[in-house]
């Protein structure tokens, strides 16, 4: 997507964590995506990146094949994508609203 970035980063094994308490996920993630605003923020000139990430940790091989599988796919739905200028004065028709 032109407007945004999916990417599954592996940290490890013997690395685990919940969102509910502290763990070395919880560090390597914001530490990983603060070094790759900076590097394509500097490249490109002015930031790109809004505040904040969705993240998610993949736990098992089934989860990992659903979301390569969407990450995989999701470039498709662009020409269909509310934030895609050529839809920027159908986005009721795009998100399915009418």
């Amino acid at each position: 997507m032109p407007n945004h970035i999916h990417f599954i980063l592996k940290i490890g094994t013997g690395v685990s964590g919940t969102s509910r308490a502290p763990s070395p996920t919880n560090e390597i993630v914001p530490q990983y995506v603060s070094m790759l605003k900076r590097f394509i923020n500097k490249d490109i000139g002015f930031n790109t990146f809004q505040r904040s990430y969705y993240d998610y940790i993949i736990r098992n091989q089934k989860e990992c094949i659903a979301i390569s599988k969407y990450i995989h796919n999701n470039p498709i739905k662009w020409d269909v994508d509310e934030y895609n200028p050529r839809n920027e004065n159908n986005k009721a028709e795009v998100l399915g609203l009418e």
